[in-house]
């Protein structure tokens, strides 16, 4: 197979990530995401903490746009079923990168292991997506959703868990409320 062909498959393996659902959502019992908005909102995060911190942004951004592409192999699994299985991420992306882009498979060696500032900065990114798709859900009154806001005790990143208070102690509507005011304004004419 020649390397386009092998690239190909690889944008194809995307596009079935991307579909995926996350499982946390079905145990939790409210909401959804797919585990391409979840990579993309880790995306976002990681971009701006690792801008702060002054890291390598284009390391960091391929990092969190690919730290969970393995699961299109290995499933997305909670970490409950994690007391029960095993997971081979590191052969799921030699077998899905090895043969087109050796240097991501070593990068995603370097998140696994979270042994690098841009690893811990995906990492805890990864679990700040979380929050922020469980604050609208706890904002309705989910108690569940609220209980799981105790992932926030997993940062270590002082950067990172000034980030995370401040994203939970905001409206999650806040980012459109002048909006909202001009629009109620013009509805009132």
């Amino acid at each position: 197979m020649n390397q386009t062909k092998r690239i190909a498959n690889n944008i194809y393996e995307a596009a079935a990530v991307a579909r995926m659902k996350r499982v946390g959502f079905q145990i939790l019992g409210n909401g959804e995401e797919s585990i391409g908005e979840h990579s993309f909102m880790t995306a976002v995060i990681s971009y701006f903490l690792a801008k702060e911190l002054h890291l390598d942004t284009g390391k960091v951004l391929t990092m969190s746009i690919f730290h969970d592409f393995h699961e299109t192999r290995t499933g997305d699994a909670h970490k409950l079923s994690l007391k029960y299985i095993t997971r081979n991420q590191e052969k799921a992306n030699a077998d899905i990168f090895g043969k087109v882009d050796e240097e991501l498979v070593v990068l995603l060696r370097e998140y696994e292991e979270k042994k690098t500032i841009e690893a811990r900065v995906v990492f805890e990114a990864n679990i700040i997506a979380l929050l922020v798709r469980l604050k609208p859900l706890a904002e309705g009154g989910d108690t569940h959703a609220q209980k799981w806001m105790m992932n926030k005790s997993r940062i270590r990143i002082p950067e990172a868990v000034r980030l995370a208070a401040v994203l939970l102690s905001t409206d999650s509507q806040e980012w459109w409320a002048d909006v909202q005011k001009e629009l109620e304004e013009e509805f009132k004419r």
